[in-house]
């Protein structure tokens, strides 16, 4: 009696432990069971609707590549003092005025080099400013001028169209030289930050320049448009101020009229606010303002 008792609450604890481990792995094995279920169920092709939450689930880190990638890039952040990342002949509108052109990595075409030389030939600037010079020419005659290069309407067509030949005299000659020697026409503005050193190198840059391949050279071009400058006014001054010695007085302003277009191409990130506030490039021609690159 005793042994059967014993043996029925032996049985009676087993049955307990057993019952608890069923109860505590059950979870787990129906976890698996589920998730094994569930995997075979999505290969098979009858069972599409009950995988779409999964199949949405992993879809959607996926599909953020393709929107991704139709996005546009992130422009990358340029230095405007830096040349290099300018285009081949872009230049700012608010270089309009006197139409600078900065050294750009492209070499300059045969056709960059007309097109520089027909905006400042021949643009706005260079039949207006001209006049300027002759009023002051006026206002502040020279010295022993006769008197139809003094007074009267005479004497302003005189003046301004000797201004007009210098200029014209100039650029020709440093276009046809220039191409003639593979020089480029374009000014390559310096590195440093300081004025003094900025300024020096736009003056030294007036006797030495860069060819088209990018080495230095001596800026023949310059010489010789200066020299065009100095000497066409012997053709038509009058007596007195058509010999060497004014020539040659002539030539020196012609080199330092390039000194300050250096100059003022090296500056031209200061000034060229002022042109934009001015609104300046509003007034000049269209054609006359330079575009970017196509």
């Amino acid at each position: 009696m005793m042994v059967r008792r014993y043996r029925s609450t032996h049985s009676i604890r087993i049955a307990v432990i057993a019952l608890s481990l069923t109860a505590v792995c059950s979870p787990v094995a129906f976890s698996q069971e589920t998730k094994k279920e569930a995997h075979l169920s999505c290969t098979s092709s009858d069972a599409a609707l009950l995988c779409a939450p999964a199949a949405a689930n992993k879809e959607i880190p996926e599909s953020q590549g393709p929107q991704a990638a139709d996005l546009p890039d992130m422009p990358k952040p340029q230095d405007p003092s830096n040349p290099s990342n300018s285009s081949p002949s872009r230049q700012d509108q608010n270089s309009a005025l006197l139409f600078l052109p900065v050294k750009s990595p492209r070499s300059p075409s045969s056709v960059d080099k007309f097109t520089i030389y027909v905006h400042q030939t021949f643009g706005p600037p260079a039949v207006i400013l001209p006049a300027f010079t002759a009023g002051m020419g006026m206002a502040n005659p020279r010295n022993h001028y006769p008197r139809e290069w003094k007074d009267g309407p005479g004497a302003f067509g005189r003046l301004y169209g000797d201004t007009l030949a210098m200029a014209t005299s100039q650029r020709t000659a440093r276009f046809l030289t220039g191409v003639a020697l593979h020089e480029d026409p374009r000014y390559v503005r310096s590195t440093s930050k300081n004025p003094l050193v900025r300024t020096m190198h736009a003056v030294a840059f007036t006797f030495i320049d860069k060819t088209d391949s990018g080495r230095n050279t001596i800026a023949l071009s310059n010489f010789a448009g200066a020299a065009a400058g100095g000497f066409v006014g012997s053709a038509y001054l009058p007596h007195g101020f058509n010999d060497l010695t004014h020539a040659q007085q002539r030539m020196a302003f012609q080199f330092t009229s390039i000194a300050i277009q250096n100059i003022a191409a090296e500056f031209q990130p200061q000034w060229a606010p002022l042109v934009r506030k001015l609104r300046i490039n509003k007034i000049l021609p269209e054609w006359w303002v330079p575009h970017r690159d196509r």
